[in-house]
Formats: structure tokens, sequence, C-alpha cells
């Protein structure tokens, strides 16, 4: 049996780890203490986040069999990084420490497992809020991101992780090849076009094209990017040609290569060393030899270093979910020819 996990810290413990990683005053003893605590808080959502994924994967597969359905937990760095970023947040309000994945063809699919999922019955771990980032509430982000999310609360059986939170992500697989185009520009070049930080082109590149994919999908638009797919289609072929959007994608996937597929379910970490372009996939036996292994790459602290852990039905789906790692931009660069309509040379 896998030996979860639980909170050994208290609430307001995790909230003063949290500010003394934000602020960065602490001594490095009070530092290495507080991010002690933080592992331990985030490692302790892996049974919530089991739970959840249970149900959601169930429900997602009667959707579609087709579904793909993946878990991962927010990776320690990405947590820093955001408490510094936001020296007053604390990680007990960030809801995607614990997180889910669905991804489907269409966007009548979605709407069909949120609506599901949202009243479902007898359920203890409840939808507390969604998220809806293709219409109104709160509509497409400024930077491009569409999909719809789910917040769920534990309160099942184990009350000593009654109040956690899991997030569910919902999207077409349209929608997942615009994320993973970004973030695969982010994982290897250290910007953070996610964040809607960076080269304002590069950003305005991904705003526009993910306006196109909403024309095709029937959703809302990009705020700031509402014109004609044609007009769209003109100005990002435009920018592609001064930035370099496809041809940079091109290039991460040049330096990454194939790795093992089998059928079977599987705990595992992904090691991405950016400027080698290396990446490693490690299959574990069991759950805690994963959670060590990603600790102990962590303590590495190396900037260079992406690393995460992921569980997953079949490691045949891993591309599927998190084709970053693998710069596996294919499915976006394929969409953004489609509608360039010859406006850039073959080789761009």
């Amino acid at each position: 049996m896998k030996k979860w996990v639980v909170p050994e810290h208290s609430n307001k413990a995790v909230q003063r780890a949290s500010r003394v990683i934000g602020k960065g005053t602490g001594t490095s003893e009070e530092i290495q203490a507080a991010r002690d605590v933080l592992s331990n808080y985030r490692l302790a959502h892996a049974f919530p986040l089991n739970a959840v994924t249970v149900t959601v994967r169930q429900r997602a597969l009667d959707v579609n069999q087709n579904a793909v359905v993946a878990e991962r937990r927010k990776r320690l760095p990405t947590i820093i990084d955001k408490l510094k970023r936001h020296p007053t947040m604390s990680v007990t309000t960030m809801q995607d420490l614990g997180g889910c994945r669905v991804i489907f063809k269409t966007v009548d699919e979605v709407d069909e497992l949120v609506s599901i999922l949202v009243d479902l019955p007898r359920s203890r771990n409840r939808v507390k809020k969604v998220y809806d980032y293709l219409r109104d509430d709160p509509g497409p982000r400024d930077s491009g991101y569409r999909g719809v999310h789910l917040v769920y609360e534990y309160g099942a059986s184990k009350e000593e992780y009654h109040g956690l939170r899991i997030e569910l992500q919902v999207r077409t697989e349209l929608q997942h090849a615009w994320a993973t185009a970004v973030e695969t520009v982010d994982l290897f070049s250290g910007s953070e076009l996610k964040y809607g930080k960076g080269d304002a082109e590069s950003l305005r590149f991904f705003a526009l094209v993910a306006s196109l994919m909403a024309h095709q999908e029937g959703t809302a638009p990009v705020p700031g990017a509402e014109g004609t797919p044609e007009e769209l289609a003109d100005e990002f072929a435009r920018l592609e040609k001064r930035v370099g959007v496809l041809g940079r994608l091109r290039g991460y996937a040049a330096i990454v290569g194939e790795h093992a597929r089998t059928d079977r379910r599987n705990t595992l970490t992904l090691e991405l060393w950016r400027r080698e372009g290396r990446l490693t996939v490690t299959v574990h036996e069991t759950l805690a030899d994963a959670e060590a292994r990603l600790t102990a790459l962590e303590a590495i602290n190396d900037e260079n270093l992406d690393a995460v852990l992921i569980n997953i039905a079949r490691i045949s789906q891993l591309r599927d979910a998190y084709p970053n790692y693998f710069a596996d931009t294919s499915r976006f660069t394929e969409f953004v020819r489609a509608h360039l309509d010859g406006r850039l040379p073959a080789s761009a």
C-alpha cells in the first residue's frame, strides 16, 4: 500500500513559512526550515489529488473513452518563485498544489464533463469554484490562455486532509496545444510568457493565435484581439517574420529525443536540463520512491533543471498530457501553418 504524506504543520505555521520564503529575510536555517514546511504541505496534497482524479477519470472516460487524464503536484521551485513574486501570499491560498488535467477533442465534451462534475450527487469532495476561461467568468486571459478550471475541496473520509484544495483543468486539444507552446518557450528560454511577461511581440503573437483558435471553437476571443480570422492571421504572420516563434519551437523539438512507451499505469519523474536539451524519464515502483527522487532533484537548486513528478494511467499518454517536456508543439505549429495561407515562406 502507498504511504501517503499527511500535513504535519498547522495552517498558521504554513503561513509563517510562506512569509519567510516570500520575504527572504530569514537566516539560512530559517529558510531551510520554511522550505521543509512547504514541502510537506505540498506533498500532503497527493492523497486528495488521487481521490479527486479517480472520480474525474471515471467521468471523463464516460464522456469520451479516449480522453487524456493525468495528475501532477506543483513543483516546489514554482511555489517558491510565486511566493517571492507575491511576498504576502501564503501557499494555503494556492488552489493548484495538486493538479489534475483532462484533454478532450471538443468544447462540447469539456462542457459535458464540467456539468457532470459540478452537479455530481453524493460526492464529499465538492467543486467550490468554476473558472470559465472560454466565456464570461472570467473569460479568456489577456495572454490568450483558455480552458475551464474547477477547484475542489477535499472533504471525504480522511479528516487530516479536509480543506485541502485540488485544481482540475479541462481543455480541448486545441487549447492544450496553445498552452503547451507557451510553456515550451518558457521552459527552454527562461521567459515568463505564461505570466504575461517578456517580449511584447511574442506575447501578442500567442494572443492572436488564441483568438483564432477561439473563432474555430466558437468561444470568446482574447481581449484586445477581436479581429476577423483573416485580420488575426495577417497580423501574426507579420509578427512571425520578426520574432520567429515557429522556428524557435522547431529548434526546441530538435534537441529532445524519443522516450519509451508502455501501457501500464506509472508514477514517474521527468528531469529536463534545459541548456543541454536532455530529458530523462524515470519510472518508479512506488509513489514514495518518486517523491524521494523529486525532493533530491529540487535540493540541487539549479535553474537549468526542471523536474516534475507525474502519475498517469498509461505512460503512452505522457506526451499527450505534458508535451512541453518533450518540446512537442506539433499540434500548435500545424494549426498556425494551416491559417497562414501562404503568408510565410515554406521554410519558416
